[in-house]
């Protein structure tokens, strides 16, 4: 059996689930990732599953991006958008989930940043806002007009 990183597998040991195999421990010795779980398996223990191909996405056909107002409602489809989502992260790593984000929409030239907090308490929005009014590249921080556990980043 040829097992590499990356490869999809069937852990027969736990009912057939799918896994993703993450690494190789010894001959005979594989660590596969099943959902959230790692898990170490025999290679008895899982087959290769072959994967299936996707289909090409239709492309979007291209709209009037002026029909929306920049920073009103709801983003247009053409607009460039990106998000990032902080729900289960304590507040420490979700504000460095969001630097690094940030920096690489940036980097990617993007509009704007979409930031998926949660409701909660609104500790973790209440960080991550003060940390996104320190960064100069940043023009506006907005809640989103229709999802309060959504803020909207504008560079």
């Amino acid at each position: 059996m040829s097992l590499t990183v990356g490869s999809e597998v069937a852990v027969l040991s736990l009912g057939r689930k799918r896994g993703e195999v993450v690494g190789k421990l010894r001959d005979g010795v594989y660590r596969v990732r099943v959902g959230t779980v790692l898990v170490t398996c025999a290679a008895r223990d899982i087959e290769p599953i072959a994967v299936r191909r996707r289909k090409r996405p239709r492309p979007v056909p291209p709209t009037d991006a002026t029909a929306t107002p920049a920073g009103e409602g709801p983003p247009a489809d053409t607009e460039r958008l990106s998000s990032v989502d902080l729900h289960g992260l304590g507040v420490d790593e979700a504000r460095n989930r969001v630097a690094g984000h940030i920096s690489r929409a940036i980097v990617a030239g993007l509009d704007r940043v979409e930031i998926v907090h949660g409701i909660g308490t609104g500790a973790l929005r209440r960080a991550i806002v003060a940390d996104l009014r320190k960064i100069a590249a940043v023009t506006r921080v907005r809640p989103h007009p229709s999802n309060p556990g959504v803020t909207i980043v504008y560079f």
